[in-house]
């Protein structure tokens, strides 16, 4: 993962020259950086960016939108679309935010989130300017539902001019009488109305004020929300909304949640609200308590893994509650801050956004630790009984701490020969049931396995009380009956299976000295045969260089075939020596920049003898130069051999077709011909080890059957020495057949 240096350097001109505001945080709401821009927005210096989280900036809607989009970013791996933020600054002002995460990826993986954001503070206060102007003229003339005013500065006061049908309602028709009265006088008795007529009128802005108002006509106070448009210098329009059912509603709410959060606050049991994510949103101080934390200590913004035992347990837990929609007596082994193992009990259910789109998990949950343990007892007594009297297929030995047998079935009294009146009471070492060379190792074992180190199936040699040899797997696991600790031991009679073993390693041990014998053979073989063969090969050339045109017709055809079987054994000799360096791990490239193209026109003109004197057509679908990094002599010896390969196998008047590609990010070079084609059981011998395919017949003489069948196998160990690939494909017999070699480009 980057740290916080690497993403300022690796978004530097983005982060300086950005006119939008800029900044990276983790998939947990952690900032890792900002730019100068941001962080003046909003109001924090760039020391405090370690510290700072959309928890301190965003509030529970925000908050939770803002975890949405990431997890939306987390599971597409593309930007999110726009989305408008409300965000607090650090002096306590807001700012709107319109802004689109990007996702950041490393090795593949997503592990932070690009933000580009841009402030429409004033955009946004306009809009309500002007939402908030058209609604009060709407209501004014198109005989609104609320009460509507208009009122004209004369002299210095405000006098009452006009109203709607909503005012004459609300006034049961007693506002005609003011018609024409002043505000000053209308309003002695409250000065606060007073002054909003006159900023509203002074300052040219809209007003909202929420108000108690008690009409002359009317034994009753009343709430409204009083709004001041202003018009022009001399005109202000009043709209007074009866919000008492509103205050009286929200009073209530007010009081349910005061009663709610202290009903939560006093319960006994833990409560806590966390997104799918598992980031705590909210919790009691009964959480604290039971998880050891203080009753003060906020765990907002914290991972509820660190409270899981078995954190990968909790994949489980929300594949369950997103089918079921809740979770009843969840088993939990939990963590306090002490690191104190428990056990809790979860219920929880689901909480659903006004969509109904699940954004989180609320839930309850008890310490059941002392009831799990007790429960955990029963069930180990209780399967201890099981398996030693409901008659298992194993010998099973019951052993204290001491080392004492407690315990044992008849199964257990068959294998051993000892009676349960002669074994119990007695320490396990003291029968003798143990071998004399195996002893110490067990004593051992037992020792680590009663302090709690972990212990596997093991194969041991035991001897019965007539002192008859035997093998057996031994099993074992401890157990607690009040309070006190026991070894049950399970014993498997294995005498059969590990004598068959003994057979095989000795058998597995001599093919082992047998392909050993090979290897060196081969290894062997190929070297002394090279020496002979390159003076076998050199004198035939030489005598045909010097004296070919002294030699009659049969001499010359003599020395030819000399010269030919020369160079087939010598092939097969750099065949073998090439198997033998692949079996001892000395098969090592040379790599460096080369044309791929050069490589492949260099060869073809190698071959137009071979092609010509076969009457094949050759076509090359290559680009002029193809750069790429390989070891160019194994890399010749690859397309030398499946040319030769296609040309051996094309009857007289076929096609051969050579193309090479770029394919993303490898060169793809295929070889197809016209030929005999491949069966489907043939393909199974490709690129095998000596995997010849023998084809005789009617119609194949033109076939050369010669070769060792070590060509496409080691064809193969090269490109896969490229980190590539080399595969075949083939419809059938007589239906051609197409070699395809991908290497990477480096």
């Amino acid at each position: 993962m980057y740290n916080r240096e690497e993403v300022r350097e690796k978004y530097k001109e983005l982060f300086e020259h950005s006119l939008d505001l800029i900044y990276v945080n983790d998939l947990n709401g952690n900032f890792l950086d900002a730019s100068d821009l941001t962080l003046i927005a909003l109001g924090f210096d760039r020391e405090e960016i370690p510290n700072l989280t959309f928890i301190d900036l965003l509030d529970r809607d925000n908050l939770v939108k803002a975890y949405k989009i990431t997890k939306e970013i987390r599971k597409t791996g593309k930007q999110s679309a726009q989305s408008e933020y409300k965000v607090k600054t650090k002096t306590g002002d807001y700012l709107y935010l319109e802004t689109y995460g990007i996702p950041l990826k490393k090795n593949g993986e997503i592990y932070a989130i690009l933000g580009i954001a841009k402030n429409i503070t004033e955009r946004k206060k306009s809009e309500k300017k002007l939402s908030a102007s058209t609604a009060m003229f709407k209501a004014l003339f198109k005989e609104g539902s609320i009460p509507a005013y208009i009122w004209k500065k004369v002299d210095g006061d405000f006098v009452l001019i006009d109203f709607n049908n909503a005012a004459i309602d609300i006034s049961k028709g007693n506002v005609i009488n003011f018609v024409g009265n002043k505000a000053s006088e209308m309003y002695k008795d409250r000065l606060d109305i007073l002054n909003d007529l006159h900023q509203c009128q002074t300052e040219k802005k809209h007003l909202k004020r929420e108000m108690k108002y008690r009409f002359q006509f009317s034994d009753e106070d009343k709430y409204f929300l009083v709004n001041y448009g202003y018009v022009h210098p001399d005109l202000i329009i009043v709209r007074t909304e009866d919000i008492t059912e509103r205050k009286k509603a929200e009073e209530q709410l007010k009081d349910s949640e005061l009663k709610y959060r202290d009903m939560i606050n006093n319960l006994d049991v833990g409560f806590y609200q966390v997104t799918l994510e598992g980031i705590m949103l909210n919790h009691n101080p009964a959480h604290n308590k039971i998880l050891e934390y203080e009753d003060s200590e906020s765990l907002i913004g914290k991972k509820v893994t660190e409270f899981w035992q078995f954190p990968d347990d909790r994949e489980q837990y929300i594949e369950q509650i997103l089918r079921d929609g809740h979770a009843k007596n969840y088993i939990c082994p939990s963590l306090t801050k002490r690191g104190k193992k428990i056990t809790v009990q979860l219920n929880s259910h689901l909480m659903l956004d006004k969509q109904g789109i699940p954004y989180g998990i609320e839930g309850t949950f008890i310490d059941i630790t002392e009831k799990y343990n007790l429960e955990k007892k029963l069930r180990e007594s209780e399967k201890k009984y099981r398996n030693l009297y409901d008659n298992t297929p194993f010998s099973v030995v019951l052993i204290n701490t001491q080392g004492e047998v407690i315990d044992l079935n008849p199964k257990a009294e068959h294998m051993f020969g000892f009676s349960l009146e002669e074994a119990l009471g007695r320490k396990f070492m003291d029968l003798s049931v143990i071998h004399p060379d195996q002893l110490n190792k067990i004593l051992d074992l037992f020792k680590r396995f009663i302090k709690g180190e972990e212990m596997h199936r093991i194969d041991v040699k035991l001897q019965k009380k007539d002192g008859t040899i035997f093998w057996t797997n031994l099993q074992a696991a401890l157990l607690k009956i009040n309070d006190e600790t026991f070894v049950q031991a399970l014993f498997t009679d294995i005498t059969v299976k590990k004598e068959a073993e003994f057979l095989i390693n000795e058998e597995v041990k001599k093919l082992k000295e047998l392909d050993k014998l090979r290897k060196n053979l081969i290894s062997r073989v190929s070297h002394e045969l090279k020496t002979p063969l390159v003076s076998v090969t050199g004198g035939s050339e030489l005598l045909l260089t010097i004296h070919g045109g002294k030699l009659s017709k049969d001499e010359l055809e003599i020395v030819e075939l000399i010269k030919k079987g020369g160079k087939r054994l010598k092939h097969l000799v750099d065949n073998l020596i090439d198997i033998s360096r692949i079996e001892y791990d000395k098969f090592h490239l040379m790599k460096e920049q080369n044309d791929l193209s050069a490589i492949i026109r260099e060869i073809s003109h190698e071959l137009i003898y071979l092609i010509r004197e076969r009457n094949i057509k050759l076509k090359l679908a290559i680009p002029d130069s193809f750069q790429i990094k390989v070891d160019k002599v194994r890399i010749e010896q690859v397309i030398v051999n499946l040319l030769t390969n296609a040309i051996k196998n094309t009857p007289p008047n076929g096609e051969i077709l050579v193309k090479l590609k770029k394919n993303e990010d490898s060169a793809e070079l295929s070889i197809s011909d016209t030929g005999i084609g491949i069966s489907k059981e043939e393909m199974d011998m490709l690129f095998t080890r000596f995997g010849k395919l023998e084809r005789y017949g009617e119609g194949y003489e033109y076939i050369d059957i010669q070769g060792s069948g070590l060509g496409l196998y080691i064809s193969k160990e090269i490109v896969d020495s490229h980190n590539g690939e080399i595969r075949a494909e083939s419809a059938g017999r007589n239906k051609g057949s197409t070699f395809v070699v991908k290497l990477p480009i480096t």
